[in-house]
């Protein structure tokens, strides 16, 4: 299942090409389920968004798809799912906090995010929704820490569509290129491993912190 998995990420123009070729108009839907799923759903973080993106403006350059509607669309999806993030770290904030540690969950994540969260104010939704995993992860912190909903709306909006339009937009334009059609599946590579970078580097920070923390043994 991983390998198909990571087949079908680096052949994403191939396979949506093909899905739009068998089901027509219906990838619209396909594509607006996806970025909801992967804005609204901590379960379904590991969605990719950004090749996802970056193969649809291509294959929208070389068909009848609407990049425009695709852009507003998908904006839409973006946003509604971050909402719905939001409103579910709303209403399980409280359970979150108090529930113990397990194997599948522990509660240090969960305050480490919202500490993020406070350091880097609103600029953090901006920030992660170039980030994957965290672009999930942040709106359910922002939820349970209750921030202001019109001031979230606003920046989550704004983050939408710069993440949205920047990606379709640039690979709608450039997509077609030979040079990008003959190297997709290396730049979908690259896309993946930069977008990861922020990710392995707060994951190294809290590592080495821990490691300072730690009592030193006297001889």
């Amino acid at each position: 299942m991983l390998a198909q998995f990571i087949h079908i990420l680096l052949h994403l123009d191939v396979y949506l090409q093909g899905f739009f070729l068998q089901y027509g108009m219906w990838i619209y839907a396909l594509l607006f389920s996806i970025i909801f799923l992967e804005s609204g759903v901590i379960l379904t973080a590991f969605l990719p968004g950004d090749s996802l993106l970056f193969a649809t403006g291509t294959i929208a350059a070389a068909s009848a798809l609407n990049i425009h509607l695709l852009v507003g669309l998908l904006i839409v999806a973006a946003i509604t799912g971050a909402v719905f993030n939001y409103a579910l770290g709303a209403w399980v904030g409280p359970k979150i906090f108090n529930k113990p540690k397990t194997v599948w969950f522990n509660p240090e994540h969960i305050q480490r995010s919202h500490d993020f969260f406070e350091r880097y104010g609103w600029g953090a939704i901006i920030i992660t929704r170039f980030i994957p995993i965290m672009r999930t992860f942040i709106p359910f912190v922002a939820g349970i820490g209750r921030m202001g909903f019109k001031k979230f709306i606003f920046f989550n909006g704004l983050a939408a569509l710069i993440w949205i339009g920047g990606i379709l937009y640039l690979s709608y334009a450039f997509g077609q290129l030979p040079w990008i059609k003959a190297h997709f599946s290396w730049i979908v590579m690259g896309i993946i491993l930069v977008s990861l970078i922020p990710v392995v580097v707060t994951f190294l920070n809290q590592k080495l912190a821990e490691k300072r923390k730690l009592p030193h043994v006297v001889d």
